[in-house]
């Protein structure tokens, strides 16, 4: 089956990534005689799990049992998340091939693949980074660097106060702060002095209280958990917000803190339901069972010390020697040498072809000049010859902004892996649990053992250490 991305609703209108991603998969599995029993293409993009098109991929190849391989353009077309690239290949045994990059088979090519995926998050999160970065930099100059809080509008690169809603929302922290006002009552306020979200809606209880706990109305701008000095126009006082938040913290409930930084990471090797934790005598930290079937599940209770040292050893199984490390490196600069190569001819023939397509039209024209073919046939040809070119066109654009697979990726990853037990033991449980869910999907916990699932590609890096098959055989990509 074959599974067909863009990343904009936009794209997906214009449709020539489509249509290029298509023909190239088509032409790809006719050569290497691959049947495609089904087409899945959606627009949207791969950096969070969720989407509607790849669920409905999944739905079918469980259907499908027979079904054992996705064909894409790339590796991020399938995913820019672990999540999803796990599932495929670890849940559900599927192969991923990829039309135009060379992965070698084998431990090594599970380990390339499963760096892809990571790179394609990495990109992705990278991007997100720079948009946040120019939203932080607009806010250290005092500049809101969104939407408008209520209250307020957007003008310029600022806010401006709204004629409405502004003096409203002073009033309401004056009512607040002078006493005898609770959430419930300032959201019936609000709601009957006709305060409403940008999109025309009543104010909710929980949008109130955002409200009132704003550092943004006395003139402060808030921004990543930094507190920067805006260039707006304030709606209240910083004396009259300090009295509503007294206020509120005389209303708020007090809670203690249960945070259990490795629930979510396990469940029960015997019966298969999650394991939980809870906390005893106010500073022991236990985790069970769930008990989702009932309480007869020997589960023991795993104080939380136990926990992470049985981590340790999911940690530790990965570890990689400065020699395999020098080793995976040597294969990934051979397969992005030979992409690149591979890239560039690739570029000359689309280039040449767009070219010919050009002469070709070109022609067709001075045919018409001349009397030789009508109007009705040029125009037929013209229209076919140009969208030839736009499909080329598309594909040769795409290639160009595809850049080689970074080796500082794959230099990151394996680094990681050298350094990962001196770091598990250096760090808290919290941070410790944050490296093992970039490490592993599930661990699957008994009395005596903890088994893990590991992600890709670090899946691969285990596989790899007991079979010591690091190199694979040559792959059916011709490329």
């Amino acid at each position: 089956m074959a599974y067909i991305r863009v990343s904009t609703e936009e794209q997906a209108r214009q449709g020539y990534s489509i249509e290029a991603q298509g023909q190239v998969l088509r032409d790809y599995a006719t050569g290497h005689e691959i049947h495609i029993v089904r087409e899945f293409v959606e627009s949207e993009s791969a950096y969070k799990p969720g989407r509607q098109g790849f669920r409905e991929m999944l739905t079918f190849l469980k259907r499908h049992q027979d079904v054992r391989a996705v064909l894409c353009y790339k590796i991020d077309r399938i995913s820019r998340n672990l999540q999803d690239y796990s599932t495929l290949t670890e849940l559900l045994g599927i192969e991923i091939v990829s039309a135009t990059e060379s992965l070698p088979s084998g431990a090594t090519g599970e380990f390339v693949g499963g760096v892809q995926a990571v790179a394609a998050r990495y990109y992705s999160a990278q991007l997100s980074e720079r948009v946040s970065l120019g939203l932080k930099t607009k806010a250290s100059k005092g500049l809101w660097p969104t939407y408008a809080p209520s209250g307020y509008n957007n003008a310029g690169d600022g806010i401006e106060p709204d004629e409405t809603a502004a003096p409203l929302i002073g009033e309401l922290f004056e009512r607040f702060a002078a006493g005898g006002m609770s959430i419930d009552t300032a959201t019936a306020w609000a709601k009957a002095r006709g305060l409403r979200s940008r999109y025309g809606h009543s104010l909710a209880r929980s949008a109130v209280h955002g409200i009132l706990t704003n550092p943004i109305y006395y003139g402060a701008l808030p921004w990543k958990g930094k507190l920067y000095e805006g260039v707006h126009t304030p709606l209240t006082t910083r004396e009259t917000f300090e009295r509503v938040q007294e206020q509120l913290r005389d209303r708020s409930p007090k809670r203690t803190n249960q945070a259990f930084p490795y629930r979510g990471l396990l469940s029960c090797g015997y019966c298969g339901c999650k394991i939980t934790a809870e906390r005893k005598k106010g500073r022991y930290v236990y985790y069970r069972c769930t008990y989702g079937r009932g309480r007869d599940c020997p589960q023991p209770y795993h104080r939380e010390e136990e926990v992470s040292e049985r981590f340790a050893g999911v940690v530790e199984r990965i570890a990689l020697s400065e020699k395999i490390a020098q080793k995976i490196m040597e294969v990934a600069r051979q397969e992005i040498s030979h992409w690149e190569a591979d890239r560039a001819e690739r570029l000359k023939r689309l280039t040449r072809e767009v070219d010919r397509l050009a002469t070709l039209r070109d022609d067709a024209y001075e045919d018409k000049l001349r009397g030789r073919i009508g109007e009705e046939r040029w125009v037929r040809i013209d229209s076919r010859l140009g969208r030839q070119a736009d499909e080329l066109a598309a594909e040769r654009r795409e290639l160009v902004a595809t850049a080689a697979f970074p080796l500082e990726n794959v230099e990151a990853a394996l680094e990681l892996l050298k350094r990962a037990p001196r770091l598990y033991h250096e760090r808290s449980h919290a941070d410790r649990a944050r490296l093992l869910q970039t490490l592993v999907s599930n661990s699957v916990l008994t009395a005596e053992t903890l088994v893990p699932n590991y992600n890709e590609p670090f899946a691969a890096v285990a596989e790899g250490l007991v079979s010591g098959d690091w190199l694979g055989e040559e792959d059916s990509n011709p490329h």
